[in-house]
């Protein structure tokens, strides 16, 4: 087995609620919490949830796939932040790109209207269930300010998406770093730099930021904690500090898989474990995971049983760049300068330059803190950003003089010299 398995677990911290079975814990820190808010959610919203796990589980196996073509170490994804970058970004496609975006968002069947309702409700259902675990969503546009952006664009995004909307000049170098302390200040500042510098033909960077820090309902006693063997799928192993404690948790498991699940404060939100069986390993779950009802059939089997849980303390610091895990989804041709269309953004030709994201997670004896930023970046393609032009006559010219309402020329000649 290998240390990333526990990264698999974001896919679920931002994205899904704890199962509605859990019950409250004994823990005298958590008996005064109110009670979870339940999201109350229309059939066509429940499919539209079922559909964005789907694109999680999607993204993760291509990411998974890539690390193990790789270096094969820890990483962690946030597919809430970056489904929620491109989601804004689609806003701005049209054509066949619209819907390639939205098919690789497995939001295909819905309406526009559907899909950024879809994302306003999660979005701030997610902010108000549980009290006690801090959680934060931040949306922005960082757009080129030599070039018009449609009105259209900017309220979809501002309406649903509550982002904010900044005119910037992109050959400043004040801008990137305004754009490094945006995602400093929307994570905590576990993430203080996105971008390197920001291109003159950049049309516009969409940011998405996610910060979540949640305390264990069951919180794990330090003096349990003590060095143990932590196997690797190659045989090797390592000495880790490894967390202990023996109580009630939400349980289940298959052929493949064990799964646990530990709650968070008011247990409005969980991590889940899944732990490869003897015989299998991470690369067989990520595979069963896409299939499209393997999920639900996880979480529906979940019961309340004792567990004896050794569970290692882990940080992982993480970026990727996106463009081919997305274009192997189906997304390439919002990459693609040729055909790319987001017409709906400007009247500028323009396409998807990259898409990158920058994880953090810490998990000890107390609970989790985690963090994400996805960057879009929209490039030009046929627009030349206004800049300061040097026009030097040192050389022979020739002059005109005309009239300029019919163009008739009055005078014409030319300066060679000086003599």
């Amino acid at each position: 087995m290998k240390f990333n398995i526990i990264t698999l677990i974001f896919v679920t911290v931002a994205v899904i609620l704890s199962a509605a079975s859990c019950e409250k814990s004994n823990n005298d820190l958590n008996k005064d919490l109110p009670d979870p808010i339940k999201i109350e959610l229309r059939a066509s919203e429940t499919e539209m949830v079922k559909s964005d796990q789907q694109f999680a589980f999607e993204f993760f196996a291509n990411v998974f796939n890539e690390e193990a073509a790789e270096l094969d170490k820890n990483f962690m994804v946030s597919p809430l932040s970056l489904s929620m970058a491109l989601a804004m970004t689609w806003n701005g496609a049209d054509g066949e790109t619209k819907a390639a975006m939205q098919k690789v968002l497995r939001l295909e069947e819905y309406t526009d209207q559907e899909v950024n309702e879809y994302y306003e409700k999660l979005r701030e259902a997610l902010l108000e269930t549980d009290p006690s675990t801090k959680l934060a969503i931040a949306n922005s546009i960082w757009t080129n300010q030599h070039v018009k952006i449609k009105d259209d664009f900017m309220r979809l995004n501002r309406e649903y998406f509550n982002s904010i909307v900044e005119s910037v000049d992109f050959s400043d170098v004040n801008t990137v770093k305004r754009m490094n302390k945006w995602a400093a200040d929307n994570t905590n500042n576990l993430i203080d730099h996105v971008l390197d510098k920001t291109s003159p033909m950049a049309l516009m960077y969409l940011m998405n930021a996610i910060y979540f820090k949640g305390i264990w309902a069951s919180e794990f006693n330090p003096k349990n904690t003590s060095e143990k063997p932590f196997y690797y799928e190659n045989g090797q192993s390592k000495s880790v500090d490894m967390m202990h404690q023996k109580t009630k948790f939400n349980y289940n498991e298959n052929q493949l898989m064990q799964i646990v699940e530990m709650p968070y404060g008011n247990q409005a939100f969980s991590m889940l474990v899944l732990l490869p069986k003897e015989d299998k390993k991470l690369a067989d779950i990520t595979s069963d995971l896409q299939n499209s009802d393997s999920w639900s059939m996880l979480k529906s089997g979940l019961r309340r049983s004792e567990v004896d849980l050794y569970l290692p303390k882990f940080k992982t610091e993480y970026s990727r760049n996106l463009n081919d895990a997305l274009i192997n989804m189906g997304m390439g041709i919002a990459f693609d300068p040729e055909s790319a269309d987001f017409s709906r953004m400007s009247d500028v030709d323009a396409f998807i330059s990259f898409v990158k994201q920058y994880t953090y997670i810490n998990t000890d004896e107390v609970g989790t803190e985690a963090a994400a930023v996805t960057v879009v970046g929209v490039e030009i393609t046929s627009y030349q950003p206004g800049k300061t032009v040097v026009f030097n006559a040192n050389k022979p010219f020739i002059y005109i003089i005309q009239e300029n309402s019919t163009g008739s020329i009055l005078f014409m000649g030319a300066v060679k010299d000086f003599d």
